[in-house]
């Protein structure tokens, strides 16, 4: 312990904690200091300047004593005491100012507000290590049982004091009597943990024959029974009732490998000090190895240690708190008798190296299983979402479903049921979500697909957002156009008043969808807050929607539009006062006129006499107006089956049945059996011809997982869009329950892909095609409907300037033609509020659609470009917010979101779960979880 004197442990154990806590709270502040009063902020510089001052004394003194080469004083552990102790007690005093009850939950930055004691509360514990080293100098005899005696009475004294006098204290009006008490119970802890660390060290440091003689009948309770006891107790294995949920009161340390180190720990502390150099070295590298496990635990319930007293008078077992710190001091003076031991033997610089390759062994193989896990779920999240069609993947399930519990573990929804931590590890959780996360997540429907796709497990309803705009309508529409004869485009604004006839005064919303025409975009957008015209912010689509559902949680004044699928464009705002009239508008940037449909009001924008039409081809991209079309030649392309066939899990007992109902479907319709294909479809997709043994191909297949008719549907489209051909696939699936399979989306982003109608079919037990659409509600059978001819649709052939052929729908509306499939864009092309930049932005939009696994690196270029030139895309969103704050806070998530996973999720929930070691405010935990709770009654009154 005497090594801890070195004044270079006031650099890990003061500065650094600081210089974090000094980060975390400039960005807390920056986000909120718009939201506080005068006093509040005062408050804030107060204490930021007094911990500042405090930091720099400390760091000034810390210097100071290296350069002179000088141990830490006495008094330094004396006046840290009294100069953080206070500060501490002070910040919680005040923390309601510091923090207003106004200020949204999902504002803070987890448990912010019991960050100051968490960071400080290595700085108390140091300074009590410096104290017993210093009042236990060697040349003394010293007396464990003494000093364990005064600690034990201590507790014995509170208990006696809490049911003798405290019940006969006479109390005074004010505060006087609550800081009594509070600086009776930091008086009382101080001592307690003093004597008690200083018997340990007592015990640990003990030369004489007897002590060494006996040293296991101290150390198995402490490295041993102590731990062993503790787990169990948490993980709620002797008291069931002690750790709610599953998970311990504490956090989740059911995992084996938390028993199974505990005992290796054990074995290796109680291993005799041998006066053998090779054995002395195996055992250092043993207990160095094993130290990252005692300092694990000695870290998660260092905040805890005030709490030491209180917990034994409150707690039967509460003195199992103080097992990792009884532990710590025994693992520490066992490396430093190795240590000076073997520095006698070996090259001190070799023992420290060896030392500290030790201790990040355990680190370092937890380190590589997250790294495994994260390497997975990438790959998993690839498959899914931006996958390459050509590439053939092999997820490893283990691991993924490993991960995915763990995941669903931390999803905040869940950590009511936990602990004081929720489900997940202390630190361990917070280190797998930074590494394999991204510090996001993964949303409940995104985990159900997954569980769907590769385990076939039943889904679970996720529940529908509670809109209430029945009776919410648009009163008022005006509208204005104007033609920009530089660009040759319109630019039109489309006003509106919107009032709430809804007799319920309470969350109601005006929400509906409009339907933009091709070459049609949005450009800006405004809604009144009040009297105040607040303009739209274009921001990340994730991190917008996030924005937006923590603002409606609280009542509050958002109005958002983004994109669903295809171009399909949701908008919405929220909230409206019993008959209130809230106005907004929208800017829209057209090539020519169009029509819109918004809430059953046609709105006409433009006019043909202005509009001057012209043939937009440029090296990537093409659009074909409305106009042009009606010169173009009608075609009518060869089409051919596409069967696919569901492969998942226990669907081989039905491929007999299967494969007579293709031979029916076949055989009644010859013309498209022609160059026929056939998928056998479950987690993946295998392709094939409809060959001579396609049959034997079929139950040859491992059947496994889910029926991922969405990857199918996809695969059939791209690729038969790049084969650019004179034949077109009539997609039908083959299954007893289309209900079953991952379907969860349309495919309406892919809706240039299928010219010749919008839909596919299902093959029923009869043999007949029943009919689905592509566009909407894909799972939906459609009315039966007569048809003259079947599969005889015909589509527009338009020849480009490099005479490729592309084929466009035959109908009266404008199209998009993407002549190459992958291109780049220089951002010195991008203009603001450009039509034709809009339209190079679709193009990079499509061409993520057929080249998904493109979409990683090509995301963060569309949203910068979407950035730069004001112009909405399906990957971003316009988002009106009120005050300063929410925009400080949109920018926050937005960094967050565009430097993770585009796969991942901020959540539904929206907060981030709790860290260990953002934990309690230590001294002041009862204050810090008052302060909590009546947060939490005052948002839900």
């Amino acid at each position: 312990m005497r090594n801890l004197l070195n004044p270079k442990w006031l650099f890990i154990l003061n500065t650094l904690p600081l210089v974090v806590l000094f980060i975390l709270f400039f960005g807390q502040f920056n986000i909120i200091k718009t939201l506080l009063d005068d006093n509040s902020i005062q408050l804030w510089k107060t204490f930021g300047l007094s911990l500042g001052i405090l930091g720099l004394l400390n760091l000034s003194y810390t210097v100071y004593l290296t350069l002179k080469k000088k141990s830490i004083s006495v008094w330094y552990g004396l006046i840290a005491l009294l100069c953080y102790i206070p500060y501490i007690y002070l910040y919680g005093y005040h923390l309601d100012h510091i923090f207003p009850f106004s200020i949204p939950s999902w504002m803070l930055s987890g448990n912010i507000y019991l960050f100051v004691g968490t960071f400080l509360m290595p700085t108390l514990v140091y300074s009590l290590f410096v104290l017993v080293s210093h009042f236990t100098p060697e040349n003394r005899e010293h007396k464990a049982w003494v000093n364990f005696l005064i600690a034990i009475g201590i507790p014995v004294s509170g208990y006696l004091f809490s049911q003798i006098i405290l019940p006969l204290w006479q109390r005074v009006e004010g505060d006087f009597f609550i800081h009594t008490i509070v600086v009776l119970v930091i008086a009382a802890t101080l001592a307690f943990l003093f004597f008690l660390i200083r018997g340990v060290f007592i015990l640990a440091s003990k030369k004489t024959e007897i002590w060494q003689k006996y040293q296991l009948a101290w150390k198995i309770p402490i490295a041993l029974i102590l731990p062993l006891l503790g787990l169990s107790v948490n993980n709620g294995y002797l008291f069931n009732s002690f750790g709610p949920g599953g998970s311990g009161i504490f956090g989740d340390f059911n995992n084996a490998w938390f028993y199974i180190l505990a005992i290796v720990n054990a074995i290796m502390l109680c291993l005799p000090n041998l006066e053998n150099k090779l054995y002395r070295l195996l055992v250092f590298i043993g207990r160095s190895i094993t130290f990252a496990y005692t300092f694990y635990f000695f870290l998660v319930f260092l905040p805890f240690l005030p709490l030491s007293v209180v917990a034994i008078i409150v707690i039967g077992s509460g003195f199992l708190m103080l097992s990792p710190l009884l532990l710590f001091v025994i693992h520490i003076n066992e490396l430093s008798k190795d240590f000076t031991f073997l520095k006698t033997q070996i090259s001190k610089k070799l023992i420290i190296g060896i030392s500290i390759l030790g201790i990040l062994v355990i680190p370092a193989i937890i380190t590589k299983t997250y790294l495994k896990d994260k390497s997975v779920l990438n790959e998993t999240l690839s498959y899914l979402y931006s996958p390459d069609y050509s590439k053939h993947y092999d997820i490893d399930k283990v691991s993924l479903q490993k991960t995915l519990n763990v995941i669903k573990s931390h999803k905040d929804h869940r950590v009511s049921t936990g602990g004081i931590f929720g489900n997940g590890i202390p630190y361990l959780s917070s280190y797998f979500n930074w590494l394999v996360m991204d510090n996001l997540t993964l949303s409940d429907a995104k985990i159900n697909t997954i569980e769907k796709i590769f385990f076939d497990t039943p889904t679970f309803e996720l529940p529908p957002e509670n809109i209430q705009n029945y009776n919410v309508q648009i009163s008022n529409i005006s509208t204005k156009s104007t033609y920009d004869k530089t660009q040759k485009t319109w630019k039109s604004w489309v006003d509106l008043e919107i009032t709430n006839k809804n007799g319920n005064p309470w969350l109601s919303e005006y929400a509906t969808t409009i339907d933009l025409p091709h070459g049609c975009w949005i450009s800006d957008y405004y809604l009144y807050v009040g009297d105040v015209k607040e303009p739209g912010i274009l921001a990340e689509k994730k991190s917008a929607m996030w924005i937006f559902s923590k603002i409606r949680n609280e009542n509050r004044d958002p109005g958002i539009l983004y994109y669903l699928t295809g171009n399909r464009v949701a908008f919405r705002v929220f909230p409206f006062a019993k008959d209130e009239v809230r106005k907004t508008g929208i800017e829209f940037l057209h090539k020519e006129p169009v029509k819109l449909n918004i809430d059953h009001n046609v709105i006409e924008l433009g006019n043909i006499d202005e509009t001057i039409y012209e043939n937009i081809e440029t090296e990537n991209m093409a659009y074909v107006s409305a106009q042009q079309k009606q010169d173009l030649k009608s075609v009518k392309r060869k089409s051919y089956f596409h069967f696919l066939v569901d492969a998942s899990e226990n669907q081989n007992n039905k491929s007999t049945d299967f494969i007579k109902r293709i031979e029916k479907v076949l055989a009644n319709n010859k013309p498209l059996s022609e160059n026929a294909k056939i998928s056998f479809v479950n987690i993946y997709v295998t392709t094939t011809t409809l060959g001579n043994d396609w049959k034997e191909q079929y139950k040859n297949q491992t059947f496994e997982g889910g029926f991922y008719l969405e990857r199918a549907i996809k695969t059939t489209l791209v690729n038969a869009y790049q084969d650019k051909s004179e034949t077109y696939p009539v997609i039908v699936v083959v299954t007893d329950s289309i209900q079953n399979a991952v379907l969860d989306r349309d495919f309406a982003d892919f809706k240039f892909t299928y010219p010749e109608n919008d839909l596919f079919f299902c093959l029923d037990k009869n043999g007949d095609l029943r009919e689905h659409s592509l566009m909407e509600n894909p799972k939906k059978e459609l009315p039966e409907t007569l048809r003259e001819c079947m599969f005889c649709e015909t589509v527009l052939e338009y020849k480009l300037s490099d005479n490729s052929i592309a084929y466009l729908r035959n109908n009266h509306e404008p199209d998009i033609i993407l002549k190459k499939d992958v291109f780049d864009v220089r951002q010195t092309d991008v203009k603001e509020r450009d039509w034709k930049t809009a339209l190079t932005m679709q193009g990079l939009w499509n061409s993520q659609i057929l080249h998904p696994e493109n979409s990683d690196r090509e995301w963060l270029n569309l949203v910068k470009y979407s950035f730069i030139s004001k112009v909405m895309t399906p990957v971003t969103s316009y988002l009106v917010v009120e005050n300063e704050a929410q925009k400080a806070m949109l920018k926050k998530k937005q960094e967050q979101t565009l430097a993770g996973n585009k796969s991942l999720d901020l959540d539904e929930d929206t907060q981030r779960m709790s860290e260990p070691g953002l934990i309690l405010m230590i001294i002041l935990l009862g204050l810090a979880l008052w302060y909590k709770e009546k947060r939490k009654k005052r948002w839900t009154e």
